[in-house]
């Protein structure tokens, strides 16, 4: 297939294209086929007629529609392939003269593309980082929670508090009758870990065992129970008993009873250690969101319109698949959270712009550095997911290789995060409150008078 690519206006292409003959008789091959299976011609079973019967029963007309309807699409995609253009919207196809049999076919196709992204600095930015500190109460909190798993449950004989284990028998009424899932005995909560509607626990709390109590509850509109929702019921509780966790010592044998250490201080000292881990995990996922955020902002090349609609439509089609999945109508959500219809697409739209911006940028450093992904480096990637994730690694490895789309996705992503790897290591880190201060003192709109000034300002870009 010969392709000959002019440069338009406006990151605007035109394809000149010749398909070969014999494609275009494998595509009138075919579109023959394809109609004599649902025409009639006298004295032949449907399929089986003369493809010259068929194209006069037809018509030359309805047979090149046909052709061109089933072919003209892998004709434009090829032509893509071969020119190595990346187009972000759909074509404007075009052509003088139809296809004819036993010649090639030339056509014309006009497309917006991916312009070739720039951005003015991508070494020296600035990102927030967060400190690194572990909080004692953190670490105090995880002991706790480990004393409750060993903690025994002992009856008291006073009323209910919060934090105490009951066994209770209820009875749900709703206008007097009882309705279904609404009764129990035996039943054994925890007052205060929010398994029961709040006046319900509040009802339960100041009963000792033995006691008795009817209860009314206002049931919330989003209960999942639609017959109750909104709804006035009475529950009658009986306590039938109340116990409290008796928690064990602060020592040794605390440790030792649940985890492999045999000391209270080397206990704490893992706690402390893993803690730690998650702290700088989050906090240097958040310097490299942060930094990500300020390479968008260095993106020089005008963001296609194409390619935000094209990254609306996708966000807001997963989005609505997430509602669909949680079983919330999109009608709900608006109402719970006051927007309109618009406003929401909006606010989809100004992160759909965002996020194009990063990844252009993103390409713009790939470029920048000739990172290149391998097929091979790709596997290998793959490789340690599935074995993190404890899944059959080879068959996560013929999944990728049988999935060309998937495989070249993932190439794109593995090179994006490289990039981001070079522009994180070359980075600032900057304090939240000194990202605030800046924000206060600079914005874009302000930096060719501050330039100009070179007053007293406290911070201009690229000061130090």
């Amino acid at each position: 297939m010969k392709t000959q690519v002019s440069e338009l206006a406006e990151n605007r292409v035109r394809l000149d294209v010749e398909v070969p003959a014999a494609d275009v008789d494998h595509a009138f091959e075919h579109a023959l086929h394809d109609l004599a299976r649902s025409v009639r011609v006298p004295g032949f079973r449907r399929g089986k007629a003369p493809k010259p019967l068929v194209m006069r029963q037809v018509g030359r007309d309805t047979v090149i529609e046909e052709a061109l309807r089933d072919h003209l699409s892998g004709w434009y995609s090829r032509a893509v392939a071969v020119s190595g253009i990346d187009p972000v919207d759909r074509p404007t196809i075009d052509w003088s003269a139809e296809p004819v049999e036993g010649a090639p076919f030339e056509f014309t196709a006009e497309v917006e593309v991916k312009p070739q992204p720039e951005v003015r600095s991508y070494r020296g930015l600035e990102g927030v980082r967060t400190p690194v500190s572990v909080p004692e109460d953190a670490i105090d909190a995880e002991i706790e929670r480990l004393r409750g798993t060993v903690a025994e449950l002992r009856p008291v004989e006073r009323p209910a508090q919060d934090g105490d284990f009951v066994v209770i028998d209820f009875q749900g009424t709703l206008d007097g009758e009882p309705f279904e899932g609404g009764s129990g005995t035996d039943y054994g909560v925890e007052l205060g870990e929010g398994r029961l509607l709040p006046e319900l626990e509040a009802g339960i709390a100041g009963l000792g065992a033995g006691g008795e109590r009817d209860v009314d509850v206002d049931v919330p509109e989003d209960y999942a129970a639609e017959q109750l929702a909104g709804k006035r019921v009475r529950f009658h509780v009986r306590v039938n008993e109340v116990k409290e966790r008796a928690l064990p010592a602060l020592d040794d044998e605390l440790a030792m009873s649940v985890s492999e250490f045999d000391t209270l201080d080397e206990l704490r000292a893992d706690i402390t250690e893993r803690v730690q881990k998650v702290i700088e995990d989050e906090s240097e996922r958040r310097f490299r969101s942060s930094v990500l955020d300020a390479l968008g902002q260095e993106l020089k090349t005008p963001v296609p319109d194409a390619l935000v609609t094209s990254r609306l439509s996708s966000m807001t089609r997963s989005f609505s698949q997430t509602l669909q999945a949680r079983g919330v109508a999109l009608e709900d959500y608006l109402r719970v959270t006051g927007m309109t219809p618009e406003q929401l697409v909006e606010d989809m739209r100004a992160q759909a712009l965002d996020l194009v911006r990063k990844d252009l940028a993103l390409e713009a450093v790939v470029a920048a550095e000739n990172i290149e992904v391998t097929d091979e480096m790709v596997e290998e990637w793959v490789r340690e997911q599935a074995a993190e994730a404890d899944e059959d690694v080879e068959a996560a490895v013929e999944r990728l290789t049988g999935d060309p789309a998937a495989l070249t996705a993932l190439r794109l992503d593995l090179a994006a995060q490289k990039a981001l790897d070079i522009v994180t290591e070359n980075a600032k880190p900057i304090t939240a409150e000194q990202a605030d201060a800046k924000q206060k003192l600079w914005t874009p709109e302000k930096e060719t008078a501050q330039e100009s000034a070179k007053s007293s300002a406290i911070w201009t870009p690229g000061a130090s």
